[in-house]
């Protein structure tokens, strides 16, 4: 059996891809190791438009309920591997399960980046997080560190104001990046100290994490606390195919209707190399590559293309 067209991922961007192709008349089907990618781990969302407020989770809900008002075909609970195309595109599962499809969307997102430091892998799920909504309620009242100054970190920062007793923020540079409004909030926080080109030398304890050794401003100093999270940012989620070129960062190369080099085989969200890493722009990309997957199937289908 030959699917139409085949999205690979489980969030925003696999979703509107789904919806749109769907709506211009393919069959699809959405494999996904699970529904939700990083909005699961987002407290609030302030800026998608129509929402003043919402929570990650809920956002994520209505996304696949939005999905399933379509005839879209869910294979869930295993991971694409590979994406191959002797003939027409295999998408190999890893249960060794594979699909063949006309046309394949890569929607597969990103990865939280990891430290690199010494005892980092010990210590991960025992002190070590990457996850601060999900993992910052375990310390409500006692002091914690975020790792990061970009847009997640400011976020995390921002969210556990409300939990921990006091927030370090371990910098290696200067400044903050993100939105001005999440940066003003904690820059002016009692809660908040800020510490500037400074870095995670180990992390140390004994069955779990208390504390970390941090290269600050060039003197090795000791940080006491049950709790870091290590917020820098993802990495995409493109190593499954080797059939497209990508940058030196991993992302998936695109123009700007989600096309790779090879015909039929499209990336949208943050596996890909074009726009910022929002929400609105990763719905926006499904969009794109939803239609576009399924113009090229109907051309396909009318053996325009072979």
């Amino acid at each position: 059996m030959v699917r139409e067209l085949v999205v690979i991922g489980g969030a925003s961007a696999a979703q509107s891809t789904a919806v749109y192709a769907s709506r211009a008349g393919v069959d699809v089907t959405v494999v996904a190791d699970e529904y939700g990618g990083q909005i699961n781990n987002t407290d609030v969302v302030e800026n998608y438009l129509g929402f003043k407020s919402i929570e990650g989770p809920e956002l994520a809900e209505r996304y696949v309920e939005h999905m399933r008002d379509y005839d879209v075909e869910e294979v869930l609970g295993h991971r694409a591997v590979d994406i191959r195309r002797p003939d027409h595109f295999e998408v190999e599962l890893e249960n060794g399960e594979v699909l063949e499809a006309l046309s394949v969307v890569i929607a597969t997102g990103g990865s939280r980046r990891k430290l690199g430091a010494e005892g980092e892998k010990e210590y991960a799920g025992r002190g070590v997080g990457y996850c601060a909504v999900c993992d910052g309620p375990l310390y409500q009242g006692e002091e914690v560190a975020v790792v990061g100054a970009g847009y997640a970190a400011t976020e995390a920062v921002d969210y556990l104001t409300d939990i921990a007793e006091k927030i370090y923020v371990i910098n290696r540079s200067e400044g903050f990046s993100g939105e001005e409004i999440t940066i003003d909030r904690i820059k002016e926080h009692d809660k908040v100290e800020h510490w500037e080109n400074s870095e995670i030398v180990e992390f140390y304890g004994d069955q779990l994490l208390e504390g970390a050794v941090i290269d600050k401003n060039g003197k090795e100093v000791t940080l006491e606390v049950p709790g870091v999270f290590i917020e820098i940012g993802t990495k995409p989620n493109s190593d499954l195919t080797g059939l497209v070129g990508k940058t030196e960062s991993g992302r998936i190369e695109v123009d700007s209707q989600m096309r790779t080099g090879v015909k039929g085989l499209y990336a949208a969200g943050d596996v890909n190399d074009k726009g910022v890493q929002q929400l609105a722009v990763s719905v926006g990309q499904g969009c794109i590559a939803g239609l576009n997957a399924a113009e090229y199937v109907k051309e396909v289908r009318e053996g325009k293309i072979s």
